[in-house]
């Protein structure tokens, strides 16, 4: 509402209209605008063939700001948000990123509206933003996760929402003496297969964190990028949800 009433000539509510929205912010990137495609995660879907026709295929640059990604409360299981990471990553000229907070979450916007010939998607959750635990936010490098805390007995590789679970839980762990490094993965695709691989090494175990569904998720891609490397840990935890619609 805010952006509305400031920019009322930059702002078009397509109604419930996904597969109209995407095609429609398809027509103004062809033009040279830089559009923002405001879309439920798991209303995203019903313009799955826009998508992949009218704004892939032409490599135009839409934006797609994904709300309602992972799990929605009571607004149920329709609007769950928990496949998008599935459906998006094997789209060509598309890249997906998830913050972990809100100051990443503005980095991530300016980053997405910088000139490109490809699509950007950002998914982020319903939930409260978090308390920002860092002064500042590294620059988004196209496909460069971070670093976030260091450890030796094991890796926490996290997507969005997740990092600060992931801290939490570090912080939790350090208090019996067991140190684990955290990464913030930023990127869903492409992945930072160089620092995924890097962390890993050495290391007994390797779990990824995120809030969507284990089926097609990004620990299936994490563990992809290991195996291809030669680099599988002697284990390896895929924290995500279940195969399943959850209420």
């Amino acid at each position: 509402i805010a952006f509305e009433n400031k920019y009322p000539d930059r702002f078009y509510d397509t109604g419930i209209t996904e597969q109209h929205a995407v095609a429609f912010a398809s027509g103004l990137a062809s033009e040279g605008l830089r559009p923002v495609a405001a879309i439920y995660s798991t209303f995203l879907q019903r313009g799955y063939d826009q998508v992949v026709h009218d704004v892939c295929i032409q490599k135009n640059h839409v934006v797609f700001a994904m709300d309602r990604a992972g799990v929605v409360g009571p607004d149920g299981e329709t609007h769950n948000g928990v496949f998008d990471i599935a459906f998006l990553r094997p789209i060509p000229n598309l890249m997906l990123l998830a913050p972990k907070d809100a100051p990443e979450l503005e980095a991530m916007l300016a980053f997405a509206l910088s000139p490109r010939d490809e699509a950007v998607a950002i998914r982020y959750p319903r939930e409260s933003v978090p308390e920002p635990r860092f002064e500042s936010t590294a620059p988004i490098e196209t496909g460069k996760g971070e670093v976030l805390r260091e450890g030796k007995d094991g890796v926490m590789i996290a997507l969005g929402a997740m990092t600060y679970r992931c801290l939490e839980a570090a912080d939790r762990l350090a208090e019996r003496g067991v140190e684990v490094r955290v990464v913030n993965a930023r990127f869903a695709k492409p992945l930072d297969c160089e620092l995924i691989v890097a962390s890993a090494a050495g290391r007994p175990v390797v779990m990824t964190a995120e809030d969507h569904t284990h089926v097609g998720g990004f620990g299936e891609a994490v563990l992809a990028c290991l195996a291809a490397a030669g680099a599988l840990p002697a284990r390896f935890v895929q924290a995500a949800l279940p195969d399943a619609f959850l209420e």
